[in-house]
């Protein structure tokens, strides 16, 4: 149903819709020139300020792309993840390539309300790919995007206020940024013993895992545990919902019974952790995990959390580092011996330092966790009200002020 005083369009009624091209890359003479030059990888929900590559003008010539006018909104049609239907917006004039969709809004058109409008619906762009192994969009996809069009003040301000949920949103989020990067050069100074806690004194102890663990090669009960898996980024998941399907097979008999606290080494390198990262079972009771991971139990009178803390912090990175440069990768996986990674060393204070530099970092990482709560339920508010806003379900009061949408769109861009 359409709303009282709105119209039903399509995209190409209310906005140029164009894409790029690529300059040969046999040609030298066509790159690294100072015409900005956009791919599908650099739009994610945000202004573009600057690109990763640049053209000269005869490579914009060559590859008949054209120069974009900053406000411009771009649409990826393909790319690899969940790039294909990320939308961002122009901060500069700039080229892209043939997988953006460029979209001009046309007269009395605001195009902050247009990029909200295909931002609150991702996941329904995404569904409009065409069939294939790729499920690219394309340029007629998109152009036959249907819009839902108020007037333009209505527009301006419905733009206005999910402007400022953006702005709140983006306050946390670099509040977030700001809390993790102080967590982290707390950690290199705590954890290395740079800067000593207030009461302790002496030198640390250092001490090779095997020496304050026992290894867990435990085999399966019988029992029905779930199949877990090492994320770089999450710790313990399991492996159906990872890779929405079950990848163990019959190979999960010879996997490892883990339990709760005790901690696994996945050797597979990542971006998040370049020589493998340790993790331990925290999410669930018991799991099945691959019997490639190196597995251990700290023994008693050790804090738990400090060692936690230690191995998210990479402290093994250097010593594993060396130990990969001397061999080659196996099937993905780094070449490191059980008894090498068992062999690296770690930091050791006394039990009550231990506990110490623990309570410190564990109140920074719950007040990570409380601004992640609090952008986690700004977004889902956000959604909820993009979905009664640009249906007209909730209507907004029209302004009586001369439109200004094009500058107001400009300053947008500005800040």
């Amino acid at each position: 149903m359409v709303p009282d005083g709105w119209g039903k369009r399509l995209l190409s009624d209310l906005a140029d819709v164009t894409s790029g091209g690529t300059p040969s890359r046999t040609k030298p003479e066509y790159w690294g020139g100072d015409i900005p030059w956009i791919t599908t990888a650099e739009i994610g929900n945000w202004i573009i300020i600057d690109s990763q590559e640049r053209i000269t003008a005869l490579g914009l010539e060559e590859s008949s792309a054209k120069i974009f006018p900053r406000g411009t909104v771009l649409l990826a049609m393909y790319g690899q993840g969940k790039t294909r239907g990320q939308v961002a917006r122009l901060g500069i004039n700039a080229s892209t390539n043939q997988a953006c969709a460029a979209i001009l809004p046309k007269e009395n058109v605001c195009g902050e309300f247009l990029y909200q409008n295909l931002l609150g619906r991702y996941e329904e762009i995404r569904n409009l790919s065409n069939d294939g192994s790729q499920k690219n969009l394309s340029g007629a996809l998109v152009k036959s995007i249907p819009i839902l069009q108020p007037p333009i003040a209505e527009q301006e301000k419905i733009a206005e206020i999910l402007t400022a949920w953006d702005r709140a949103i983006e306050t946390i989020e670099n509040l977030i940024e700001n809390s993790q990067t102080q967590k982290k050069a707390l950690m290199r100074q705590l954890l290395t013993g740079k800067q000593r806690l207030s009461g302790f004194q002496g030198e640390w102890a250092f001490r090779r895992i095997d020496q304050i663990s026992k290894r867990v090669q435990r085999k399966s009960d019988g029992q029905d545990h779930p199949v877990l898996t090492i994320s770089s980024t999450s710790g313990f998941v399991r492996q159906d919902e990872k890779y929405s399907r079950y990848m163990a097979g019959k190979s999960v008999e010879n996997y490892i019974l883990l339990r709760k606290g005790e901690f696994a080494y996945n050797k597979g390198n990542s971006k998040t952790y370049q020589f493998g990262c340790v993790f331990d079972l925290d999410g669930y009771d018991t799991g099945l995990v691959p019997h490639v991971y190196v597995c251990f139990q700290l023994n008693n009178n050790l804090s738990h959390r400090y060692f936690k803390y230690i191995f998210e912090s990479d402290y093994l990175k250097p010593q594993l580092g060396r130990l990969v440069n001397t061999g080659v990768r196996n099937n993905g996986l780094l070449n490191i011996k059980p008894s090498e990674f068992l062999g690296t060393k770690v930091p050791v204070p006394s039990l009550p330092e231990q506990e110490k530099i623990s309570d410190i970092l564990e109140a920074g990482a719950l007040q990570i966790e409380k601004l992640q709560q609090q952008l986690k339920c700004l977004n889902q508010e956000k959604r909820a009200l993009m979905q009664q806003l640009l249906t007209g379900k909730r209507r907004v009061k029209e302004c009586n002020k001369k439109s200004l949408h094009r500058e107001r769109w400009h300053e947008r861009l500005d800040k």
